[in-house]
């Protein structure tokens, strides 16, 4: 296992990738969140990783965490992964996401100060990374209506 992590991950970002279209690269490392709906606070982890010689960000996110699933299982957990390709065509990302049972595909394109991720089939749901600090961020999920808005 150690030779396909080490072939797979990577310490520092592609020279393809400028900084300005590095939307990820501040997020690298561990991150606590915190899922929060109308009827539920559930703790969570999220890892994000540089791989594919810094071409590419690997996400881990695990809601519950493992920690809290011992003491609070939710029958909709989540240990997922998103696989985030930089576009150099774009100047986006292009995204590939899975969890057993489930999987898609998202573009994501920098808005201001936010990541928008839009599932491009059918473009009824978006995830925006918004209010984006050195040490905290907002996830938001939205549906869209049938002109993705």
């Amino acid at each position: 296992m150690n030779e396909f992590t080490e072939a797979l991950l990577s310490e520092s970002r592609s020279a393809s990738i400028s900084e300005e279209d590095d939307f990820y690269g501040k997020f690298i490392g561990y991150w606590d969140c915190l899922w929060v709906d109308s009827e539920r606070k559930v703790k969570g982890e999220w890892y994000f990783s540089r791989i594919l010689k810094g071409t590419a960000i690997q996400d881990l996110f695990i809601l519950p965490s493992r920690e809290e699933v011992l003491i609070n299982p939710q029958a909709d957990s989540e240990y997922g992964t998103n696989v985030r390709f930089y576009n150099p065509k774009t100047h986006n990302w292009d995204i590939f996401y899975g969890v057993p049972g489930v999987s898609f595909r998202l573009e994501a394109v920098k808005d201001g100060n936010k990541i928008v991720h839009t599932e491009i089939t059918k473009k009824k749901q978006r995830w925006v990374f918004a209010e984006i600090k050195d040490d905290s961020f907002i996830w938001e999920k939205y549906n869209c209506d049938d002109n993705g808005a």
